[in-house]
């Protein structure tokens, strides 16, 4: 298997990009697709805030920059159908945390998976260029707001200079204030319009609940949306490839239990 890699990203904190994500994840899961995240925001991770996912005092992403654990034992299946590869919460992990080390872990990830999609950080450092640099593709996710289009557009300059260009946007809690439609944000922005997600109760509540809203309220205007972005995914073979690989599931690494030392760590 050689799955693809997306990653989802967008340079203003708050527009939705772990949502996104995590909601895109579970309805490819839906698919029969190997689905995993991981969880790129090293620095304010909220991953496991938005999911009924147990880590406990086992390793998450920045155990594995730091040399200290395998990615093996780093992923968590995930309500959804996918599973999750968790930033660690502490400074210290963040300030541990090695991120050249993120293609190798994306490596080993793609093989066992069809699609890895990267959660990315706000910000543009080396934090959030690395990792996309790491994936196939980039996925901008923006709210209708000028501030936030903005920093999308910068978004895609460094997405395209790290490798990784833009295959659409995303647009989230649109149908809100006097912003303009969505078809002409991405005229703006000079990409395809994958979707918009409207500003729906739903998603709160089912971040509350730990689990993503495609699975949780299935009938709400943003699973809707999601569906619907999810669709416009699978006729786009450069962003996600032809389909689900067959007898290779997913769940690859999830229940392995990995020694802390010795063996490659990828």
């Amino acid at each position: 298997m050689n799955g693809r890699v997306l990653a989802v990203a967008g340079a203003k904190g708050g527009v939705g990009k772990t949502t996104t994500s995590l909601n895109l994840a579970a309805a490819l899961g839906a698919d029969g697709r190997a689905v995993v995240v991981v969880e790129a925001d090293l620095a304010m991770a909220n991953a496991v805030d938005f999911l009924d996912v147990e880590v406990g005092g086992r390793p998450s992403l920045h155990e594995v920059l730091a040399g200290r654990a395998g990615v093996e034992s780093a992923v968590y299946p995930a309500p959804g159908g996918f599973d999750l590869v968790p930033s660690g919460t502490s400074l210290e992990g963040f300030t541990d945390a090695n991120v050249s080390l993120f293609p190798e872990v994306v490596d080993a990830l793609q093989g066992r998976y069809d699609a890895v999609v990267i959660d990315t950080g706000a910000g543009v450092s080396r934090e959030t260029v690395v990792p996309t640099g790491a994936a196939d593709a980039t996925i901008l996710v923006s709210t209708p707001r000028v501030a936030s289009v903005r920093d999308a557009d910068k978004t895609m300059s460094v997405a395209r200079r790290a490798g990784a260009p833009v295959g659409g946007v995303v647009l989230t809690k649109s149908g809100t204030g006097r912003s303009p439609p969505a078809e002409r944000i991405a005229q703006f922005l000079d990409t395809d319009l994958l979707g918009h997600v409207p500003q729906d109760a739903a998603v709160p509540e089912s971040q509350d609940a730990g689990v993503p809203v495609v699975a949780h309220s299935p009938s709400s205007d943003a699973a809707v949306a999601y569906r619907g972005i999810t669709e416009e995914l699978r006729k786009r073979p450069d962003l996600i490839g032809m389909g689900a690989g067959g007898d290779t599931g997913g769940f690859q690494f999830g229940n392995v239990d990995t020694a802390a030392d010795g063996g490659d760590r990828f």
